[in-house]
């Protein structure tokens, strides 16, 4: 489970208003935990090879954990969304599974090839004169491991990936 807690909640909910509630969940359990549990999952959902976790850019964006695992028939989604209108019609959250497809699957793979050899993507690496979202990846997949974390623009790498993650409209 990712102990993602203390820099986006605490933090985050000073600088963009959050509510009291908000920053003291932040105390008991991990982000991905809480997002999780909002949206009426259990806690070990959030463990995956890939985990993301984005908290929007502004208070009523929405607070989102992602996690996904490989299959032979690709990536295995749990998507949760959390603390926003904008989660789903008429409710402030919202939970769903997916197999990404065949050519969204590769797409994935080929993002993890690049980080693999060892580049920083691209994107506002956290900083205290920058203030904004918050985005962490880590990624625990066939021997590589490695966290990212940005704040304010994801940049292409990290965004693609967030962006091919996300849960399908219908």
């Amino acid at each position: 489970m990712w102990r993602f807690a203390p820099l986006a909640m605490t933090g985050l909910a000073g600088l963009c208003s959050a509510s009291a509630g908000l920053a003291q969940a932040s105390s008991r359990e991990p982000t991905d935990v809480y997002i999780r549990r909002l949206a009426g999952l259990p806690a070990p959902t959030a463990q995956a090879e890939i985990e993301i976790i984005d908290i929007g850019h502004d208070p009523m964006s929405t607070m989102l954990s992602i996690a996904a695992n490989r299959s032979k028939d690709g990536w295995q989604v749990s998507y949760a969304c959390a603390r926003s209108p904008h989660c789903a019609p008429g409710a402030d959250h919202l939970a769903k599974s997916y197999t990404l497809s065949a050519s969204a699957s590769s797409e994935v793979d080929r993002i993890l090839d690049t980080l693999r050899q060892g580049a920083e993507p691209d994107g506002q690496l956290p900083s205290p004169d920058v203030i904004g979202g918050q985005l962490a990846v880590r990624i625990d997949y066939q021997g590589f491991k490695r966290d990212y974390r940005r704040v304010g623009l994801w940049g292409k790498t990290l965004g693609r990936l967030e962006a091919l993650m996300t849960a399908p409209a219908n």
